[in-house]
């Protein structure tokens, strides 16, 4: 899916699969020109690149938003793999934007490998350090995110320590590594991902059995699978879970989505 300051383009097929993008130059501005990207097939690529394109014919400034960057997962080149996250990396600086906003990069590759990248961590903002209660508690699941929400000021931190069998991948154990749940305390964990959710689900099991009066998540993108995992159940430990429309949009009673105001997070 492609936006133009703020209007989505309207794409067709011709009968042997190629993409049509619809006219769409009553949206080009003058001044300032802000294109949105969300991942949902590679064709969303091929709209980039013509979109882009045809704004450069107005010799007009353009930024790029970019809600989730594909390929994050293929960040290293691993033998008989393509390392996909940098070719696609390559093909964003070949654009040419004048800034390439990333909303929580899932990878530090893409930080390092794209170009007047600027990524930024809306779960920062919608969970302040200033704004939180005595009784809360913030919950990193893994030293990743905690390194990741280092500076934010969050205080009551308890940071999680995971272990997976090298070949199912799967978390064979999982502990409170610092600090301590104060009995009564609302706890929210906070990540930059959530597939199934089995490590969120561990983490709030081990919570509420330390003494946690509620456990809520709250994660900068969601992914469909999360419907085939037991975090949404009626007896899952976590009571809900906030999160973008990043990746998906589908609604449940458990599943709150949070606002990103694109224009902001572009002009800061």
């Amino acid at each position: 899916m492609v936006k133009l300051n703020g209007k989505q383009l309207t794409t067709e097929r011709f009968p042997n699969n190629e993409t049509k993008v619809k006219d769409f130059d009553k949206y080009i501005q003058k001044e300032e020109n802000i294109l949105e990207f969300k991942y949902l097939t590679d064709a969303d690529l091929v709209t980039l690149m013509f979109v882009k394109q045809r704004i450069d014919e107005e010799h007009v400034p353009c930024s790029l938003f970019i809600w989730y960057m594909p390929y994050s997962r293929m960040d290293r080149k691993i033998p008989g793999d393509l390392f996909t996250l940098k070719y696609t990396c390559e093909f964003i600086n070949w654009l040419e934007f004048e800034k390439v906003v990333v909303m929580e990069p899932h990878s530090e590759k893409t930080v390092q490998m794209l170009e007047r990248v600027k990524p930024i961590y809306p779960v920062k903002d919608w969970v302040k350090a200033e704004d939180l209660g005595e009784n809360v508690q913030i919950v990193f699941p893994d030293k990743g995110a905690a390194a990741r929400y280092a500076n934010s000021g969050y205080k009551n931190v308890c940071i999680m320590e995971k272990t997976r069998n090298p070949i199912t991948g799967r978390i064979e154990n999982m502990r409170i590594k610092e600090g301590s749940v104060v009995p009564g305390a609302k706890c929210i964990i906070i990540d930059d991902l959530c597939s199934q959710g089995g490590t969120f689900a561990r983490a709030g099991d081990l919570l509420k059995a330390a003494g946690a009066s509620e456990v809520i998540l709250v994660v900068s993108h969601c992914e469909e699978t999360i419907f085939k995992g037991t975090l949404l159940e009626e007896n899952s430990p976590i009571s809900m879970v906030y999160t973008s429309t990043s990746i998906m949009e589908k609604e449940h009673p458990k599943i709150k989505y949070m606002d990103v105001n694109v224009a902001s997070y572009v002009r800061m």
